[in-house]
């Protein structure tokens, strides 16, 4: 009997306490609703940080124009470049495939007397 009189009081502080975290959360969660408390003053503080911030990044975005505007120069000599280069490689193709075609004829021609020969 003693046994179980000191389980129900320990069953009892358990009810209490888990009564009183309800009561607590309760509050919290009327205290969130309403705006009030520690929610409704850091509002303010949110926003003003959410400010700060923004205008930070504004402020890094502008660099980074500023630096790609002032870099225009060096993108269009790039692109010349990049353009010459690819009708130095085009007129070199024209070369290599003509190159090709009299390697070819000759090795034909040898072949040819090479055959009249025997």
């Amino acid at each position: 009997a003693e046994q179980w009189s000191s389980e129900q009081e320990a069953m009892g502080d358990r009810a209490a306490a888990a009564e009183a975290r309800i009561a607590q959360l309760a509050k919290r969660l009327d205290s969130l609703e309403t705006g009030g408390g520690a929610a409704g003053g850091s509002n303010a503080a949110v926003e003003d940080a959410l400010c700060a911030y923004q205008k930070e990044v504004l402020a890094r975005l502008k660099v980074i124009r500023a630096q790609m505007s002032g870099d225009g120069g060096d993108v269009e000599a790039i692109k010349k470049e990049r353009d010459e280069a690819l009708a130095e490689n085009a007129e070199l193709k024209k070369v290599v495939a003509k190159q090709t075609y009299r390697i070819n004829h000759l090795i034909k021609a040898l072949n040819a007397a090479e055959e009249a020969a025997k």
